[in-house]
């Protein structure tokens, strides 16, 4: 949606998030699936966000109509500097709109990059010049972030790079290495806004003015009322930002709706006991997390304003109670493999990794009911997660390629130990064990009957908060 088309919104309101995780993705990929069609937009300093996400300084740093800002007029010697990079970016492959790879960097004659699939890194000869930091995307080695060093090691600036391979911002350090300021440029590559994080003010130059403002909540309610919003309803994720914009401005008749998406704590905190007071515009609070609403609610929150509400996630295929199982790790140890193995040899084990496997995991390869993936390609990894009909979170090691997430999307039945679990949010209780042998039997006795197998695909929906797009288009409605 362009930003001048956002104040002809009627009703939709304005989904304000504080920073853009996990969590603030589910939740907007959940407002989307119910049809939301309001802005969506980010207040935290990262801009490297996906598309239909808007970042608050992107939208400050531009104009919204042609500017007579003097900085936006290259002079000649910027234009013909600018048109040597463009040139150097275009020799080493890159098209602008799209994002960077690590080998897309502007760099010094000489100096050279070295890479692999986690992280890179700048050297001048011997000497360490830079670090180069992916962009959370599943797209590989798209670079969002380089830290550029001193003589003495210590990082100086910071680079900032976009999913279009812009650079929108770059951070300077003083010589202790701490955060001075931040300047974000826009699409012409000029300086539109200066935070200074030291004092905490902004200034910003848009549409031929310079402005200062005291702190991010002014900036963020002068940019909402530059683009038509105020007055619209606010669903927002965090006590921070989020509600300090969303008491400035003027309060929909509906009032505004928080989701808290925090872990449990032993106390309500202080700006939730303002809401819960009645002294705020908030007049819900959807708690996104089953154990943090049973504490709210057993310290004392109100069930007039508190009450869990989940996700719309987005599930990409039934269970056909097949009899195919999926572990993926990128290490050999594997909980009770051999035993879970060997007492259910009806029923066929994929094991995946992106790595080679070691001596130990291959011997697996000589049990009739076992498959072994290493090294295995995203196409691979694909074709598993839609073939296969249960998953085992039962690997010691760290978690790959979002397995446990994406098992749960594609409405796998996870089982896992309670010693393993890497994501409990989407397994329920029922499906985690202390030993093999109960995991055993559950999942002999599932296999072999289709009714029971739904009931539990039921419970694991359950445990994660499923909600329906419907439960969010009624939220939205203000019902």
């Amino acid at each position: 949606m362009e930003r001048r088309d956002w104040d002809k919104v009627s009703g939709e309101g304005v989904l304000l998030l504080d920073h853009y995780d996990e969590m603030a993705g589910m939740l907007a990929d959940s407002f989307w699936r119910a049809g939301f069609s309001g802005p969506v937009i980010v207040l935290s300093e990262d801009a490297c966000l996906p598309e239909g996400v808007h970042s608050l300084y992107r939208l400050a740093a531009g104009d919204s109509v042609a500017s007579t800002f003097p900085g936006a007029v290259r002079e000649a010697g910027e234009r013909d500097a600018a048109q040597v990079r463009d040139y150097r970016l275009a020799h080493a492959g890159w098209t602008p709109g799209t994002g960077r790879h690590f080998n897309q960097i502007e760099l010094p004659d000489y100096w050279e990059i070295t890479a692999d699939g986690t992280s890179g890194k700048v050297f001048d000869r011997n000497h360490l010049r830079g670090r180069i930091f992916y962009a959370r995307t599943e797209a590989s080695r798209i670079v969002s972030d380089v830290d550029w060093l001193d003589e003495a090691g210590t990082v100086r600036f910071t680079d900032h790079y976009d999913l279009q391979g812009q650079l929108y911002a770059r951070t300077t350090f003083n010589e202790r290495g701490e955060r001075f300021c931040c300047s974000w440029f826009d699409d012409r590559d000029c300086e539109r806004i200066v935070e200074n994080y030291v004092t905490g003010d902004l200034i910003v130059s848009r549409n031929g003015v310079t402005r200062r403002y005291r702190n991010r909540t002014e900036l963020a309610v002068a940019t909402l009322r530059g683009l038509g919003l105020e007055g619209q309803r606010i669903f927002y994720n965090s006590l921070s930002y989020p509600l300090f914009v969303s008491e400035r401005l003027a309060m929909h008749p509906a009032g505004n709706v928080l989701f808290w998406q925090e872990g449990p704590r032993n106390d309500i905190p202080g700006n939730m006991q303002m809401i819960l007071r009645g002294g705020s515009h908030t007049r819900q609070v959807l708690v996104q997390n089953a154990q943090s609403c049973q504490m709210l609610l057993s310290l004392g929150a109100s069930g007039d304003y508190v009450r869990p509400f989940g996700f719309a996630y987005g599930f990409e295929r039934d269970n056909a109670a097949g009899d195919d199982v999926l572990v993926c790790t990128n290490s050999d140890q594997i909980e009770a493999l051999g035993q879970i193995v060997g007492a259910l040899p009806n029923m066929r084990f994929h094991i995946a990794a992106v790595t080679e496997m070691s001596g130990k995991l291959m011997a697996f390869g000589s049990q009739p009911n076992v498959r072994l993936y290493p090294v295995a390609s995203k196409a691979t990894f694909a074709r598993l997660f839609q073939d296969c009909d249960w998953y085992l979170d039962i690997n010691r090691g760290s978690e790959i390629v979002s397995s446990v997430k994406r098992a749960f999307l594609n409405n796998q039945l996870i089982l896992g130990f309670s010693n393993t679990l890497h994501r409990p949010r989407y397994v329920s209780p029922e499906h985690v064990f202390d030993d093999a042998d109960g995991m055993v039997a559950l999942l002999r006795g599932l296999h072999s009957s289709q009714d029971e197998l739904r009931k539990h695909l039921g419970l694991q929906r359950a445990a994660a908060m499923t909600e329906s797009p419907e439960a969010y288009r009624r939220l939205l409605g203000g019902r």
